[in-house]
């Protein structure tokens, strides 16, 4: 293998602590896994005393496999593991800690949401302030943080004390500890346990670290504890690419190594052999307006592909409609579908553009769980309507939609089958009842002309069941976004069909398939992960946090408008920069074409392209303008 004079200066380091800057694409994995192989074979290193530390499994375990295919099982003692559980294995031999002490993520959430909820919070999304809640509880402990002069944001911070106290109180009458457990209980083994900390240090002499910049605080005094004075400490990693400031990993741990040791080497990787010259150009001009960053000189390695195409759409169904043609001529011209990458900021987002793409027949492939929209309450209920439309009177679709919206009509006048005129004796005399009863009959008259789409639309526009959509969403505290999200899959989903029996066919079709796949999966004792799935002839859906160390040859990035990306709870000039690399990362995982796609609308509500798109430098875009298109 070739190296350049960069690599391999990386490869060929031995004594002492050193960080390796590698920009997207430089082959810093290379640089890892040929670096242990000089220790072993030109430094006469012991393979045992050599631990590589990732912030994944399957990141471990396929340097570990990468690192065996060189070498073959020669090395095998050489440690490959995460964080986690190469600290865990450490509190298993000095506790006698099993996997059964860990707290289970369910338990955890259902723990945290009932206690959460004995204070009668005030907020908008339930599931949200849970997972912030939890978010910020690892925050505490992940950067070692008081308790007790922490400011919470996700709550009330005297609440949010009580909630963390109790929350600890029960772990320890469990005997349980959760992730971040793990590595405060490791750090303070190893602080206040000389003989402990002597062991590990003299089985690890060289310690290398992937990924530096994802590190928190308490990773990082626990790493150093075990590195002691050798410091034999090689981490290598992008300031760049930091995007998990929600767990506590920050570049500054990374920015302020210098300051820690003196005598560190500083490498650069700045060769991207990934992305074509245009990426990575505009990729570059866009980063580069954070301040709080190394300074760098990322280059391509010279392939060229045209410019970044920056595509303005008029609203999110003419996005999904986008994609979905420009992927189907993608992989019509010899780009296979898993070389293709669909990328959002969130993954309320990413299940349009899944959707979308699925009924048009193209496979994709997700590393999250789908949610089923025909299970959706949005989907009963304009089913409901629909099924009224066409003569199906039955009893359940009346009583389904009979108040949505709001119509003061007693449900236990609905008779099986359902009949409007039964309905307006029981209101005889009534005048502004009876006018409801036929103007609602007159709405379902008409829906039964038209074609699903126009039908959707009818609903929650002219019968008013979107008033109905957004007292609901008030009223349950309801995540506005993901509620309007399904409401797009639903329109996306009814756009095939122009027959409504054709479309309520479909429905029930769908309904009975997901029935028939969640008894297969109870009988098999086990639940569909996509993580399992072949990924040949699917395209790959993905967030910007879970695309991170990939690479493709044609990535889509959707929805890049303000509000989305930077993120409308970004507000702080260090929540920007976060949000500027967490764009970084997404552009850089495209290998030769790249599209910026951005709305002028979502659900009805102006909006404007990310001040991120202003920031790169024009000469390596080319916009194309469809809003007016539509």
């Amino acid at each position: 293998m070739v190296f350049s004079k960069e690599q391999k200066s990386a490869i060929h380091f031995k004594d002492g602590p050193a960080l390796v800057l590698a920009g997207p694409g430089s082959g810093k994995t290379t640089v890892i896994v040929n670096r242990i192989i000089s220790l072993i074979k030109e430094h006469s290193v012991s393979p045992s005393s050599i631990l590589v530390i990732t912030f994944t499994k399957a990141a471990a375990k396929s340097m570990r496999q990468r690192f065996l295919s060189l070498t073959g099982e020669s090395y095998v003692s050489v440690t490959f593991g995460t964080f986690h559980a190469v600290f865990f294995s450490m509190l298993r031999h000095a506790y006698n800690y099993s996997a059964g002490s860990i707290i289970k993520a369910d338990i955890q959430y259902n723990y945290i949401r009932n206690a959460a909820m004995g204070f009668e919070l005030e907020y908008p999304d339930e599931n949200e302030m849970v997972t912030g809640i939890i978010s910020e509880i690892s925050r505490v402990k992940s950067n070692r943080l008081c308790i007790d002069t922490y400011e919470a944001v996700s709550c009330p911070a005297a609440t949010f004390r009580l909630i963390y106290k109790k929350y600890e109180n029960m772990l320890i009458s469990r005997r349980m500890i959760d992730y971040d457990d793990m590595i405060i209980m490791c750090y303070e083994l190893l602080s206040k346990r000389a003989d402990y900390r002597k062991a590990w240090q003299d089985k690890y002499k060289y310690i290398l670290v992937d990924e530096f910049q994802d590190i928190n605080k308490a990773q990082y005094d626990t790493i150093k504890l075990i590195a002691g004075k050798q410091a034999n400490l090689f981490v290598v990693g992008d300031d760049d690419q930091s995007i998990y400031a929600f767990r506590g990993s920050k570049p500054d741990i990374m920015l302020g190594l210098s300051t820690e040791y003196r005598d560190i080497v500083q490498m650069y990787l700045n060769t991207n052999y990934r992305c074509s010259s245009e990426i990575v150009a505009g990729a570059r001009s866009l980063i580069e307006y954070n301040k709080v960053r190394f300074a760098k000189d990322i280059r391509s390695c010279g392939m060229c592909s045209g410019r970044i195409k920056v595509c303005k759409m008029a609203d999110i169904e003419e996005e999904a409609l986008y994609l979905s043609k420009e992927v189907r001529e993608l992989i019509a011209d010899g780009i296979k579908p898993e070389e293709i990458a669909v990328i959002s900021r969130t993954n309320i987002i990413s299940n349009i553009y899944y959707t979308r793409l699925n009924s048009d027949g193209v496979a994709c492939r997700t590393l999250t769980a789908v949610h089923n929209i025909y299970d959706s309450w949005l989907m009963q209920d304009i089913a409901a309507y629909m099924r009224l439309s066409q003569g199906m009177y039955d009893k359940e679709n009346a009583v389904r939609i009979i108040n949505k919206p709001s119509r003061y009509i007693k449900r236990a006048l609905i008779t099986q089958p359902f009949n409007f005129e039964h309905l307006r004796k029981c209101y005889d005399g009534d005048e502004g009842l009876i006018k409801i009863i036929n103007d609602m009959q007159f709405d379902i008259k008409m829906l039964s002309h038209m074609s699903p789409y126009a039908a959707v639309n009818y609903i929650l526009k002219g019968i008013g069941y979107e008033d109905y959509i957004n007292e609901e969403i008030i009223r349950k505290r309801l995540n506005k976004e993901e509620v309007y999200a399904k409401l797009t899959e639903i329109k996306t989903l009814s756009r095939k069909y122009m027959d409504i029996k054709q479309w309520l066919k479909y429905i029930d079709e769908q309904a009975e398939k997901t029935e028939r796949e969640n008894k297969s999966d109870k009988r098999q004792g086990n639940q569909k992960n996509s993580d399992e799935k072949d990924s040949a002839g699917a395209v790959n859906i993905y967030t910007m946090h879970s695309c991170k160390g990939l690479e493709f040859k044609a990535v889509f990035i959707m929805d890049v408008c303000e509000g989305i990306i930077p993120y409308n709870k970004a507000v702080l000039d260090n929540e920007i920069e976060e949000e500027r690399r967490l764009m970084y990362v997404a552009m850089t995982r495209a290998k030769e074409k790249l599209y910026l796609v951005y709305p002028i609308k979502r659900y009805g509500h102006d909006t404007a392209a990310s001040r991120f798109i202003s920031e790169i430098d024009k000469a390596y875009i080319e916009s194309f303008d469809y809003s007016t298109n539509s």
